[in-house]
């Protein structure tokens, strides 16, 4: 048989990638994505991480490592030196750079301008990529907030040109200054103030004494010095600020005081009356309520049957004003303030059954099938608009209805396309307002302001919330974050000021840029063998319920927009029967398991999407997949989805793409980097090979490039996953992958390979020799720790590696060897004095066995802390034999080397800590163990992790 597959050129990521410029890059961008104001969205990737995605996947390989650093939008360097100074995702590319990488695709690809193809595009960062430098971009994905987010990141930019600012602000400020004429009677300030938030707390009545308990974790409204305007000059104070609960017996009520006064000890506000700590008033603590007036506890089950039966009410117990010097100031609401809120009740009740037909007010309800349903329905909140307080949901109606009278007044002056970007921006705006002014934000006393629902990157239902004055600082405040900005937005894209049509040369053609609504395993705009290059970032099985969270701003963004987009909001919610996670709500009731129907609808989905992928990519293309997982069991899905299909994987990089201020670090392990995966169609005539013969070269290979993925600052658990790609490099050459019995093999059976062979390079490196003497269980503990960096890690995480190291079953960590304590799905190391406490080892020295190593490590450790003296461990160590034992010496040394150093003296972790004291207090030790002590930190004082070289490999 001949072979059919056509030439292709090799391209740059399947040579080389450098991963730690993208490390640093990523870094910078942590927080200054400069399109994220413009709508919220969940795991958008860093755009710097997106470039070099999208260039690598294009450019030829021969293509220097400096050409590139150069095109990606650095300054060339100079005497070797890289720039380190350049941020990428600020930082479009120059004329020269949009003009040369063209260039080189046209010598590569037949054509200046290529399409990229990205069907999960999501967030937007890889067409954005793609479209700064003037690429074709096809951009798609099943989510309408996604698709509309994506035109106004990239299609109005490049349509319309910087000048659309002029529109975009004469339209924010109508709707802004019709807003405050129609509201403000519904939201007074006093003389010399402007109101600003409004605090309200869940009510629920009392079963004991029926009076109306207000629910609060507590009652702060300030707990910082100082909080003046933004840009204002700060006011100085010592005051602390919180509401004090007045119970009043005869009118089965709670009326508040306001408290000011210096900071106390602990919580506690000093003031002349005595202390005061609003945290000992609170009234509910995980879901328990507590009656002011009667004492009396109200049971979780008590205030989940109030809200389901008849609603849980809410009461306003403090108000948040400016004064005129622009400082904040608190009091208590008065009678002006209830009158209002009563009038504005009235007037909703009025005109709801109007604006509910005119579609200005969200009927649809919560699904009860998903996730967020159900936790919804347990506070009797059962449709998208009763996640609104009375007056909330008049504000956003009323901002519905002046955006309706916008649209109409623009028709008369503007084209079709110009009247659907500047109405999309306009309810861009006011899904922000959406986000900040509804049940599910909250009040940070510590900031001394409000933050919205997304901020907790969940809905999550609270018992108090803020308000935002609707009449006043509620428009303005979310129209700042982005609307303002579009002419950076511009400038960031390449586009110019001065014209409406006025771009960079290369960027000349605005009909470049596809953004389609499509399921990515429906692909059916997109001709067969037609596209060169993709580039995606596919969802993670269940990582994140885009489209459970999404109905949220969708219902509005419905309201809004749906005369502009009738196809994009065509049906009343998001489209989550398409959606490719695993989602067990949708499958309840079904005869089996949930999770197992959710995944393996999750598995059907991938395998569709790629199947697409592969018929729409020319032969001769490359596909290059973005992937963030921990679970082996979401690698191997995504990993057979992609083989079956017809790809193999040519080339892998893994880059720290996740924010590491987001990272429960030496507490909980999490992942960090995002592998690359570039895949290409296999060659037809490759046939099946035999799983016995390929094993060796993926440990070979795994080890190979473990090295390399250390010097680019890759670690931890993120070596592990790291290494999947080589695996899955030898592994996807030839289809099927047979055992000895002809069974066909899963790719799970590389990644297991992989880990071994990571395993044991880690350890050869750690230990300075082989794992021969080592007893498996101490192998298993010094390696847990070198991979997760933390005390806390997934289980599955710890079955996996126990299966790499083998000699025991990892139920036994818990059960039998008392190493760990495990509880859904989550372990966490149980501390030397816990284990002990369950005899798991003795400190008898007669009755002490050294069979495991980690026993007497362990075994020292407790008896250094609860005798809090040297001598009983060093008379130890000499009656058990182990001050003379090689192996347990080793032991200590690497032990020094995995258990991370908080650099914070209170937080250190106390295996680390004992038995780096006693290698400072014992010569004998010092004597065999290599320890190099950590720098005194000298510095500004902040809490660090320290995983520097505290150890001297050699």
């Amino acid at each position: 048989m001949t072979n059919t597959t056509p030439k292709r050129k090799p391209v740059f990521i399947e040579k080389i990638m450098p991963v730690t410029l993208l490390n640093e890059q990523v870094y910078y961008e942590h927080g200054g994505n400069p399109f994220k104001g413009l709508h919220r969205w969940y795991s958008r990737k860093p755009l710097s991480f997106s470039r070099a995605s999208v260039l690598g996947s294009l450019l030829p390989a021969d293509v220097t490592i400096e050409e590139f650093e150069y095109l990606l939008g650095l300054n060339r360097r100079v005497s070797g030196m890289q720039d380190k100074t350049t941020k990428l995702y600020k930082t479009p590319p120059s004329p020269d750079r949009i003009k040369k990488v063209q260039e080189l695709c046209e010598q590569m690809w037949g054509t200046r301008t290529p399409t990229v193809l990205d069907a999960f595009a999501g967030g937007g960062s890889i067409p954005f990529e793609a479209a700064r430098y003037g690429l074709n971009v096809l951009a798609s994905d099943l989510n309408s907030v996604a698709v509309v987010t994506m035109k106004a990141a990239i299609e109005y930019p490049l349509k319309f040109g910087a000048d659309l600012q002029v529109e975009i602000d004469r339209w924010v400020k109508w709707v802004g200054d019709e807003a405050e004429k129609r509201l403000a009677p519904f939201f007074p300030s006093l003389p010399g103030e402007k109101v600003q938030n409004y605090l309200w707390a869940h009510t629920v009545k009392c079963p004991n004494c029926e009076s109306i308990v207000p629910l609060s974790p507590n009652w702060w409204l300030s707990k910082t010095s100082n909080y003046a305007g933004k840009g204002q000059a700060r006011k100085i104070t010592s005051d602390w600020c919180a509401v004090k609960p007045v119970p009043s017996n005869i009118e089965k009520q709670v009326d508040f005081k306001l408290i000011k006064g210096r900071k106390g000890k602990g919580d506690a506000i000093v003031t002349p009356d005595g202390e005061y700590d609003p945290n000992l008033e609170a009234t509910i603590s995980r879901g328990v309520g507590k009656c002011p007036i009667c004492k009396n506890i109200i049971e979780e089950q008590a205030i989940k049957s109030f809200a389901q039966s008849v609603g849980l009410g809410q009461q306003l117990y403090a108000i948040v004003a400016r004064k005129g010097d622009n400082s904040l100031e608190f009091r208590v609401p008065n009678e002006f303030d209830f009158y209002a809120i009563e009038q504005a009740s009235e007037f909703l009740e009025e005109r709801r059954v109007q604006w509910e037909s005119k579609g200005l007010i969200p009927v649809q309800e919560i699904p009860s099938n998903t996730h967020r349903g159900p936790d919804m329905y347990l506070y009797g909140i059962q449709f998208w608009n009763q996640l609104f307080h009375t007056r909330q949901l008049l504000t956003l109606t009323v901002y519905a209805e002046i955006i309706s009278d916008a649209k109409s007044k623009m028709q008369v002056e503007y084209c079709a396309k110009k009247l659907e970007a500047v109405s999309t921006y306009l309810a861009l705006v006011f899904d922000r307002c959406v986000d900040e002014n509804c049940r599910l934000g909250r009040w940070n006393p510590p900031r001394v302001s409000s933050e919205g629902a997304s901020s907790q990157h969940a809905l999550n239902f609270m018992w108090n919330f803020s308000e935002r004055n609707g009449a006043g600082s509620l428009w303005r405040l979310c129209a700042d974050v982005f609307a303002s900005d579009y002419i950076s937005l511009c400038s960031l894209i390449g586009v110019k000021l001065s014209s409406s049509l006025s771009y960079n040369l290369e960027l000349d053609n605005h009909d470049s840029i596809q953004i389609d609504a499509a399921s990515a395993d429906s692909l059916i705009h997109i001709s067969d063998n037609s596209i060169g290059t993709i580039v995606t970032d596919p969802p993670y099985y269940a990582s994140i319920r885009y489209g459970e969270i999404s109905d949220f701003f969708y219902v509005w963004l419905r309201a809004n927009l749906f005369d502009i987009f009738p196809s994009l909001f065509f049906n009343e919610l998001t489209d989550k029967d398409n959606e490719a996670i695993a989602n067990p709500g949708r499958f309840r009731n079904m005869g089996a398991s949930p999770e197992e129907l959710a995944n393996q609808d999750y598995e059907a989905k991938m395998a569709l999407a790629f199947a697409e992928y592969y018929r729409v990519l020319r032969d001769d293309g490359v596909m290059t997949v973005q992937f963030n997982h921990k679970d082996s069991g979401a690698w191997d899905v995504l990993a057979k989805s992609l083989i079956d299909a017809g790809f193999e994987i040519t080339a892998s990089w893994a880059v720290s793409t996740e924010n590491p201020q987001n990272l429960h670090q030496a507490q909980k392990n999490s992942v960090s980097s995002t592998v690359l995966l570039v895949c290409r169609k296999r060659d037809p005539n490759a046939g099946q090979a035999w799983w016995d013969d390929l094993r060796p070269d993926v440990a070979n290979l795994v080890e190979q490039r473990a090295p390399e993925f250390e010097a680019n600052d890759i670690t931890g658990i993120d070596l592990y996953l790291s290494a999947f790609g080589p695996a899955l490099n030898v592994f996807s050459r030839n289809y099927p992958i047979l055992d000895s019995s002809g069974n066909e093999v899963r790719p799970e059976e590389a990644f297991a390979e992989a880990r071994r062979a990571i395993a044991n390079y880690r350890f050869r490196k750690l230990a300075q020799t082989d794992t021969a003497g080592f007893d498996p269980l101490t192998t298993w503990y010094m390696l847990a720790w070198d991979a997760f960096r933390a005390r806390e890690f997934p289980f599955d995480d710890a079955r996996q590696l126990a299966l790499a190291v083998g000699g025991f079953n990892v139920a036994d960590l818990a059960k039998t060897y008392k190493l760990l304590d495990s509880t859904s799905g989550t372990c966490k190391f149980l501390t030397p004095q816990q284990r002990h406490k369950k005899r798991a080892f003795s400190l008898i020295d007669t009755e002490f066995s050294a069979r495991h190593l980690i026993d007497a490590l362990h075994a020292i450790i407790t008896l250094y802390q609860e005798e809090q003296a040297i001598e009983p461990v060093r008379r130890f160590l000499k009656s058990t034999g182990l001050l003379s034992n090689d192996l347990f010496m080793r032991s200590w040394e690497v032990a020094l080397k995995v258990i991370p150093r908080i650099g914070d003296e209170r937080k250190r972790i106390p295996e680390e800590k004992a038995l780096a004291d006693l290698w400072l207090a014992m010569d004998e030790i010092k004597a065999k163990v290599v320890y190099v002590q950590p720098e005194l930190d000298l510095g500004d004082g902040q809490q660090s992790l320290d995983f520097g070289a505290v150890m001297n490999d050699e």
